[in-house]
C-alpha cells in the first residue's frame, strides 16, 4: 500500500523495464537504479527532478547524469548514507526538496535506502503515524530493519 498524497492508501507498483522496484505515490516515484534506456520513459512520466541517493563510488553516474540533463530534467546527487547509516541531514534536505509542485523520481540501487528515507518523509512532511509509514515503506522497497530503527531514532532526536 502506498500513500497517494491524500488520506487514502493504495498500491502503486509499476513494473517497468529498466527500473527495479518502481512505485508511485502522489507525485513521487520511488525506485532502484534506472537504466540509461529507461530515462526517456521517466521523462514521459512527467518527472522534473531525479534524486540519486547512492553513495559516491558505487557506480559511474556520469552518463546517466548527462542523459538526464539532456532530457531537461534536474539531477540531484544526494548520498543518503553516512558512516554506514542513514544521514539525518541528507534526509532533511531531501524532505525539503521533494515538494508537491513537481514530479520527483527518488532512487538508490534497489529502493531499500529510498524506503528508509521515505519513512522520514511520510512522518515529517505528510503527518503519518510512524508504524503506518513503516508499513508503506516496507511495501515500496524497504527491506532493512536497521533503517527503520535509524529513522525512528532520527525522528526522536
Amino acid at each position: 500500500m502506498i500513500y497517494d498524497g491524500d488520506t487514502n492508501m493504495k498500491a502503486d507498483f509499476l513494473p517497468t523495464e529498466g527500473i527495479n522496484n518502481l512505485y508511485k505515490t502522489g507525485n513521487i516515484y520511488l525506485a532502484g537504479q534506472p537504466s540509461i534506456d529507461a530515462l526517456e520513459g521517466i521523462k514521459e512520466m512527467g518527472v522534473k527532478k531525479i534524486f540519486n541517493l547512492r553513495s559516491e563510488g558505487e557506480a559511474d553516474f556520469y552518463a546517466i547524469e548527462q542523459k538526464i540533463k539532456e532530457l531537461g530534467m534536474e539531477y540531484i546527487f544526494l548520498p543518503i548514507m553516512k558512516d554506514g547509516a542513514l544521514n539525518p541531514e541528507a534526509c532533511k534536505v531531501l524532505n525539503d526538496q521533494v515538494t508537491d509542485d513537481g514530479t520527483s523520481f527518488v532512487h538508490c540501487g534497489s529502493a531499500n535506502r529510498v524506503g528508509g528515507w521515505f519513512i522520514s518523509f511520510l512522518v515529517s512532511k505528510k503527518g503519518l503515524d510512524f508504524e503506518e509509514a513503516v508499513s508503506i515503506a516496507q511495501n515500496s522497497g524497504l527491506k532493512s530493519v536497521e533503517f527503520i530503527e535509524q529513522v525512528q531514532n532520527m525522528l526522536n532526536d
